[in-house]
Order: structure tokens, then sequence, then C-alpha cells
């Protein structure tokens, strides 16, 4: 009977997809508590890092992901340019949980133009190890000055994230220029 319980519990545990203490997740990820467009920049005292952060929320026919764009620096005030930015990518309950999902990450700048980019962060994307029967629920890759620039100035954007294909509303477009201007005003 033991064994058995075991087992139950163990098999309830993986179908809920409850939440282990072994893949704690960055605060910054937290799906609840972003708005689409929002823009925050906090302090963390302990580790005396600044983190100025947007997120968007793009969506396609099977949903919408958070979408993440982050940049840190020593210090409360920044003295230097910043050369090196994060985009994480989050599943959130707005994404059809039948669709199988895979670590791609790759943004189309201007699709439908003779000035079409692509920027493929498949090779840098970070994702937590997954087991057997366990789906990709968030992924990170760094980003350089350059390819930031390159999103920022993009007139359409989209992207596949984790195989999804999603596209960014120029409402959430603006919101990134927003961010890129606080993030690539001169040093104080």
């Amino acid at each position: 009977m033991g064994a058995r319980f075991g087992l139950l519990l163990v098999l309830a545990l993986v179908t809920m997809r409850v939440a282990l203490p072994a893949r704690v997740q960055d605060p910054s990820a937290l799906l609840a508590t972003w708005k689409d467009g929002e823009i925050r920049e906090s302090f963390d005292g302990a580790a005396r890092i600044t983190q100025i952060a947007v997120a968007v929320m793009p969506a396609g026919q099977h949903g919408s992901l958070t979408v993440i764009v982050s940049a840190r620096w020593p210090g409360r005030t920044r003295l230097k340019p910043i050369d090196e930015f994060e985009i994480r990518a989050n599943v959130g309950l707005h994404v059809n949980p039948n669709l199988i999902r895979q670590p791609t990450m790759l943004f189309v700048m201007d699709p439908d133009s003779d000035r079409t980019r692509v920027l493929d962060l498949n090779e840098r994307l970070q994702t937590p190890p997954t087991g057997a029967g366990s789906a990709i629920d968030t992924g990170r890759a760094t980003i350089s000055l350059t390819e930031l620039i390159q999103l920022l100035r993009a007139r359409t954007l989209s992207a596949e994230i984790f195989a999804l294909p999603l596209t960014f509303t120029p409402e959430q477009l603006e919101a990134l220029r927003k961010f890129g201007d606080r993030v690539l005003a001169p040093p104080q």
C-alpha cells in the first residue's frame, strides 16, 4: 500500500506540474505581477546591483508569452554604457498547454519589407533541465547592444519562441523603445 501511494503521489505532482523547490525562478519572471508594457527599475542592496526591465506579452494563435528584456549594472548609478542585455521568455496560463514547446528563440524584424533582419538566439537560449513529459516554461538568452538597437529600430516585429509564432503590437514596440531610451541614455 505504501509504494502504491508513493507512486500515485509522484504521478499527481507530475500531472499537476507542481513547482518544486529545486526550480526557483527569478523574481522578475513572476507572470502575475507584470503588466503588458510595464517598465521596472530596482536596486538589490545585498548584491549591490541595479536592474531595469520591460515586459511585453506578444500573442499568436496558440496564446501569449511574457517576454522580459532587462539590463543590469553594479551599484545604484550607472557609470558606463551597458553592452549586454537579457531576454527572458516565460509561458503562463495564456498558452495552449497541448502545444509541444521546443527550445527556440528567434526574432524577425520588419518581416514584410526589404529591411528584414533575423535575430536567431537558438544557440544562446538557456532553459532549465526538463524531464520526460515536462514542458519548457522559461528560457533566457543574452544579446549585445547592437542586437538590442536592431530590435528597437524594427517597425514591425514577430518571433518564434518555444516554437510558438508570436506578433508584437505597436504598443509593445513602443514600450521596448521607452526601455531603450532609459538604458541607452548616457551614464551619469
